[in-house]
């Protein structure tokens, strides 16, 4: 199965609520999208899992994974292309960087 459609696969297992199978296959996703050069793929997998992890209170986990996202460059064309998933991660960052007051 193509990269594409195994992050496909991950999103509809999320969307349903199987979040340990959604999880595992957008960690490979990650992996193959390295392997195999895909920015676009890379970078909406990691801003996917790293959304995931924040949501369900793994903000330590999620961190390297947003930041991975924001390291990846490409040129304008991609860059205008992932903005959204940029501007997720940064706006996820930004609520992990924000202590609570208690």
């Amino acid at each position: 199965m193509a990269i594409r459609q195994h992050f496909q696969k991950a999103l509809m297992l999320l969307d349903h609520g199987d979040i340990d199978r959604g999880e595992t296959i957008l960690r490979q996703v990650i992996v193959d999208a390295g392997n195999e050069d895909d920015q676009v793929a890379l970078v909406q997998s990691l801003v996917c899992l790293g959304n995931l992890l924040y949501e369900t209170s793994r903000h330590s986990e999620a961190r390297p994974y947003l930041e991975q996202a924001l390291q990846v460059k490409g040129d304008d064309d991609l860059d205008d292309l992932l903005s959204y998933e940029f501007e997720k991660a940064r706006e996820i960052l930004d609520g992990l960087n924000i202590s609570p007051i208690w």
